[in-house]
């Protein structure tokens, strides 16, 4: 280690992680570029890994802004790659940093290290036995219940449950 800087100087961001690594998917364009505005628009919905933040819901509205953009010659999974950072701060963003070399490229194993670091598996099960446990409240009208219900089981993962037995719990 160099006798003039502290370990604090060799963490401190260069830059270089501003912009991610390379996608997996090949840029099929010689130039593009990402507007400014929809790294705005992205930021507008921050998941910073604090308090009760769910990824599912934060990932949920990436997609749907991500939907509403298409650059000629880049696959719909390089430009997530791409904006994904722009949408995290705080410890989020800290955890991007630290394993998005681990993902290769790959928007799907990363998209899916995010949903088990922030919605491990323990939270899983007790989204999965809540949801077959589920119970109308007293004096609460059935479709208040239903979207309840319905709302409760898009706060996770694809649960492998099959519907009629959704309906069976409900």
């Amino acid at each position: 280690m160099n006798g003039n800087m502290s370990i604090y100087q060799f963490h401190r961001s260069t830059g270089t992680y501003l912009k991610p690594p390379k996608s997996s998917k090949p840029i099929m364009t010689s130039s593009f570029e990402i507007s400014p505005e929809y790294i705005e628009f992205v930021q507008k919905q921050p998941f910073s890994g604090e308090g009760e933040e769910n990824p599912y819901t934060h990932l949920r509205e990436f997609y749907r802004i991500c939907d509403l953009i298409r650059i000629e010659g880049m696959s719909d999974e390089t430009l997530k790659w791409k904006l994904f950072l722009f949408s995290l701060t705080g410890k989020a963003r800290h955890w991007y940093k630290l394993n998005v070399g681990c993902a290769h490229g790959d928007w799907k194993v990363l998209s899916n290290n995010f949903c088990l670091k922030y919605f491990p598996i323990s939270k899983v099960m007790d989204l999965r036995i809540e949801i077959l446990s589920f119970r109308k409240l007293e004096e609460e009208y059935l479709g208040e219940s239903w979207d309840r219900f319905i709302d409760l089981t898009l706060t996770g993962p694809n649960l492998p449950i099959p519907e009629e037995v959704l309906l069976i719990h409900f």
